[in-house]
């Protein structure tokens, strides 16, 4: 789809300005890409990139190089990108094992990259969409929380903790036109499962997939979509 509007009444990507996180790879990499397909200003953040801060232009991603549990780095991200119309959430880190193989640090990781990180950029994203009266978050959430998986306490304890937080932060924005999405998926084929053992990820979800749904999620500004479930079509994995 290219630019301009989605449907009657939907939003006009020319004029969305988007922060994408975790967008070097998987998701977070596909959400940004379909986006900017749609003629929207995207702003990419991730650790591996090396771009500066700058402003996005129209159709195109601009790879910012940040840390998205750096307090000042993420400020400096939205300050250049101002005004901020949409936030999609996909940054992620993993590690998995029996739940009490792992080490602190890595359990401090996820929760910093999953929750910390989820506060910093919501925070500035809210900052800029509060002063207009509108805008969006999407947390790219996990079927984790709902089901039970071994080998992924650390992980699953991650993102219950953002899945909170993001219903929170829903009703204490509703008023000021703010919406907040959370997407909870399930097996989707991305770099994750390189460190996994060998499963079919030919029946896994796409990122592609995911990214048209998050795509399609925030064209309808006039429904207040609280929560999305994808599967694959067997199933979990």
């Amino acid at each position: 789809m290219g630019g301009g509007r989605d449907g009657a009444g939907g939003v006009t990507w020319a004029d969305r300005r988007c922060v994408v996180t975790g967008a070097s790879a998987g998701i977070g990499q596909a959400v940004a890409a379909a986006l900017a397909r749609r003629g929207a200003l995207v702003v990419g953040i991730a650790r591996r990139f090396a771009g500066p801060p700058a402003a996005p232009r129209a159709g195109h991603v601009l790879e910012v190089g940040a840390d998205v549990t750096d307090e000042a780095a993420v400020r400096a991200v939205f300050d250049a990108a101002s005004p901020v119309d949409v936030l999609v959430y996909a940054a992620g880190e993993s590690h998995f094992g029996p739940a009490l193989a792992g080490t602190a640090a890595e359990l401090r990781e996820m929760l910093d990259t999953h929750v910390v990180g989820g506060f910093l950029c919501a925070r500035e994203a809210v900052r800029s969409m509060r002063a207009r009266g509108s805008g969006h978050i999407v947390y790219i959430g996990s079927i984790a929380v709902d089901e039970t998986f071994a080998d992924c306490a650390g992980y699953t304890a991650a993102k219950a903790a953002q899945a909170a937080f993001a219903r929170v932060l829903r009703e204490e924005v509703r008023a000021c036109g703010v919406r907040v999405t959370e997407l909870a998926v399930g097996a989707v084929d991305t770099p994750l499962w390189d460190r996994r053992p060998p499963v079919d990820r030919g029946a896994m979800l796409s990122a592609a997939d995911v990214a048209e749904v998050v795509a399609d999620v925030i064209a309808q500004p006039a429904i207040g979509i609280e929560r999305v479930v994808l599967r694959p079509p067997g199933g979990n994995l």
